[in-house]
Order: C-alpha cells, then structure tokens, then sequence
C-alpha cells in the first residue's frame, strides 16, 4: 500500500526557506536553507516525481505554523552569497 507523503514550506527570519516532508506514518525529513522559493518548490518538484514513481503522491500539508521549540542558530543562518554545505 501506498503511504501519504505531505510537505509543508516554512519561512525563516533570515530570509531562507526550510521543507518538511512527512512519509506517513512517522517518518519526517527536514530540509533547510533553501536561499529562494523557486529553489525550495523545485527541490518539491523533484520530490513529487520521485515519489510518483513509487505509487505514493505529495500533497502540500495545509496546517499552519512551525512545531513548538523550533529556533533558528547562527550557525544555520543562510546568508545572501553564501552557500550551504550539507550535514
């Protein structure tokens, strides 16, 4: 059977874009310091056929706001010109 896959874009005081995709039911993946949202709803796009390719549609999760708790560190801030090493 084929599992939901919900994503949720968020924005970020310094400017960037984080996506978070929920593979039901209790997998969540976090991708941050997208530098633009053109950028972010490509990396989307990208998602989308992916997973369409395993039977599982994305869908865009409407619920609003970031989960309690989340701050943004200096160390992740995404700075204009700067690039981003992954982790």
């Amino acid at each position: 059977m084929a599992r939901r896959v919900y994503y949720r874009i968020s924005d970020r005081p310094d400017g960037c874009f984080d996506a978070v995709v929920t593979i039901e039911p209790d997998t969540v993946v976090r991708r941050e310091g997208f530098v633009s949202l053109a950028e972010v709803e490509d990396w989307i796009e990208g998602l989308r056929d992916l997973m369409a390719a395993l039977g599982a549609p994305v869908a865009q999760d409407e619920s609003s706001g970031e989960p309690a708790g989340t701050e943004i560190r200096s160390e992740n801030l995404c700075l204009p010109g700067n690039l981003r090493t992954r982790r």
